[in-house]
């Protein structure tokens, strides 16, 4: 009896010493169908601001490892974007079609489950806007809340359902995330609300005067008439700002030689001049280049009621809104917008 003990306990130790400690950082690969030549997987971190890209083969085959602190949230982008939850120690095949990414997106590995909750919870997010964000965020009181009613029990109830599959610290922050988005998206209702009667399109746009402009001088709103503006609303301190650069210069290039300048206003402290400038160099930003005369505080941003960046403005040939919220230049409908004007 006590060999039989001592070998079961023996089993036990070899079985311990033999387990495979788990890793600190995570595996990604996969392959992508249709890969769109010199285009890597991008992946952003909006808290952290953490950006990766990983290169990606000309057959549409990638491999990387990623060193994470701590489990995270990723914007993921390739030509579009989907959501992407990364946790140490994941080994996580995603495979996808470029030209028809939210259709063919499929994982495979550690951490299957907790991505594929974020596909259904994307759907849900597209049943909810319905064709046109816009007419979503303008419905009336009733409407927006049964929406908004309906949204969030659909999401609970697939948590529910899916409790014992998913990871712990998942779920927690899920319902966290959940209440994030409602309370995010209740605010962007009620200063819609504002917005119409006091930003509406046709109104006067608040104005700027005498900001510094990179280029020398000093420049205000006005001495813009004539053409369509573009406004970009950011600072050296924020991620978001930068990681939408990069299709500012897109969009930008898209419409070169048309009736529209395209306006960066950083909000830094004058203090931050040097680092502002620095900036400029550094992400190769065109376009006119300002700084504001009070950070958050100055007339012009105050007067838009901003409270978080980046924000994108489009303005007509006379100085009156066209958009006092336009949509982000990685997404397709500022694109879609632009061309609807006559530039």
């Amino acid at each position: 009896m006590k060999n039989i003990t001592f070998i079961a306990l023996l089993i036990v130790l070899m079985s311990c010493q033999n387990a495979t400690p788990p890793k600190d950082y995570v595996v990604l690969h996969g392959k992508i169908t249709n890969p769109i030549a010199g285009l890597g997987l991008r992946l952003f971190d909006p808290v952290s601001s953490q950006t990766v890209t990983i290169a990606v083969a000309q057959d549409g085959s990638y491999r990387d490892t990623i060193k994470l602190k701590e489990a995270a949230y990723f914007n993921a982008f390739y030509d579009k974007f989907f959501g992407l939850y990364l946790k140490n120690d994941m080994d996580l095949e995603i495979n996808f079609d470029a030209k028809n990414v939210s259709k063919t997106l499929t994982f495979k590995g550690n951490g299957t489950k907790e991505n594929d909750f974020l596909i259904v919870k994307s759907k849900l997010e597209g049943q909810l806007f319905g064709a046109d964000y816009n007419a979503f965020i303008n419905s009336d009181k009733a409407t927006f809340d049964s929406k908004m009613a309906a949204f969030s029990g659909d999401v609970k109830s697939e948590l529910d359902k899916q409790k014992a599959i998913l990871d712990t610290a998942f779920v927690s922050t899920q319902l966290i995330k959940l209440q994030e988005f409602n309370t995010s998206l209740t605010q962007q209702f009620l200063d819609e609300q504002r917005n119409k009667s006091e930003l509406g399109v046709g109104m006067a746009s608040p104005e700027f005067k005498n900001y510094i402009n990179y280029k020398g001088g000093k420049s205000s709103l006005a001495d813009f008439r004539g053409s369509y503006v573009f406004i970009d609303i950011w600072a050296t301190w924020c991620g978001p700002c930068k990681y939408e650069m990069p299709f500012i210069s897109k969009v930008e290039k898209a419409f070169h030689g048309k009736n529209i300048k395209f306006i960066g206003i950083s909000v830094d402290r004058l203090a931050d001049e040097k680092k502002w400038r620095e900036m400029i160099v550094a992400q190769k930003l065109t376009g006119t280049q300002l700084l504001a005369d009070n950070e958050i505080g100055s007339e012009f941003i105050a007067g838009y009621y901003i409270q978080a960046i980046p924000r994108f403005i489009i303005l007509d040939k006379e100085g009156k809104i066209v958009s006092a919220d336009a949509p982000r230049p990685s997404e397709p409908e500022l694109t879609e917008l632009l061309n609807s004007l006559d530039l």
